[in-house]
């Protein structure tokens, strides 16, 4: 009887499993499938949200947007002939200079096929607002901060620290510049130079980003001393074409596109990673993941991060 009672058991138990599995494939599909349950032409809504960097998100990281990543949805969009249109919706105030303008000639292959819009929520800063370039149409939170064009390069010293602590450090190299950006001793101001020439180009190259995108929209003498702004504020300079809030964003997007306000719209994600995966970094999704370099010597970045609260 024991037998019996023991046998049935593990048959329930077999059919429960068999039935999440059935059930996670019919999910899977349903997520991979941008027009599954829509059945008609609608907006395409991609969230890019945190810094802009090659590492992945993970708990020590923080949250950040990779292009790797950002291929991902951006190929899924293109990919269906129902996605009439996308609104890219930025939150970031930049990070990784190369990261931003690979992701930035992702969306400018993407806006060559289809109608793109970019919201700006909180941040558009620095590199986050890089990606937003290439958009038909730039549209602002009012009180988002915006803009801050330009490159920074942040690089710290504790060899003074070690100094008192009576460390040394040894350092052997085949040229002058082979440590360059070291923290353990000052900078030389042939170091500097190398410096400066590096994050000026940069930042000329941006530049010429905005020129290009933006032409006589926007007030360069203004743009060019990295200054960020708010919404309005940005929309005064020529950085935004219009603020307004997230529903107006759709309601253009779908205007520009040739939807009617009626269409839908579906947000479009990645798989949702592991608890393994944001602890450690997720290189599942996309097989592979970069390794950050010690010293970054470009950052595309507003620094100090700025936050600006209401008193309540």
């Amino acid at each position: 009887m024991k037998e019996i009672q023991g046998g049935k058991k593990k048959k329930v138990l077999a059919l429960i499993i068999i039935l999440v599995v059935l059930t996670l494939i019919v999910g899977y599909l349903e997520f991979t499938s941008p027009s599954k349950g829509l059945g008609k032409n609608y907006l395409a809504i991609v969230e890019l949200s945190g810094t802009i960097a090659y590492e992945e998100s993970s708990f020590i990281s923080g949250r950040t947007i990779a292009p790797s990543n950002v291929r991902s949805l951006l190929k899924t969009v293109e990919e269906d002939s129902n996605a009439k249109g996308v609104l890219i919706v930025i939150n970031s105030p930049g990070g990784s200079a190369t990261a931003s303008e690979e992701i930035y000639y992702q969306i400018k292959e993407l806006a060559e096929k289809k109608t793109v819009v970019t919201y700006i929520t909180e941040y558009g800063a620095s590199g986050g607002y890089m990606i937003a370039l290439p958009s038909k149409e730039i549209i602002a939170s009012p009180l988002s901060l915006t803009g801050s064009v330009g490159a920074v390069s942040v690089l710290i010293n504790y060899g003074n620290l070690l100094n008192k602590l009576g460390v040394e450090v040894y350092t052997f190299k085949s040229g002058n510049f082979k440590d360059i950006g070291s923290p353990y001793r000052n900078m030389t101001e042939s170091e500097q130079e190398v410096f400066m020439e590096m994050v000026n180009e940069t930042a000329k190259d941006f530049i010429e980003k905005v020129v290009e995108n933006r032409g006589d929209k926007v007030n360069l003498s203004e743009v060019v001393t990295a200054k960020p702004y708010l919404g309005k504020q940005a929309l005064k300079v020529g950085l935004v074409d219009e603020v307004g809030s997230f529903d107006y964003a759709v309601s253009r997007a779908k205007q520009l596109s040739g939807l009617p306000q009626d269409a839908p719209t579906k947000v479009i994600l990645l798989p949702k990673p592991s608890i393994l995966d944001l602890l450690l970094g997720s290189d599942t999704l996309t097989g592979y993941k970069e390794k950050s370099m010690e010293i970054s010597y470009e950052i595309l970045l507003m620094w100090p991060l700025q936050q600006i609260n209401l008193d309540k």
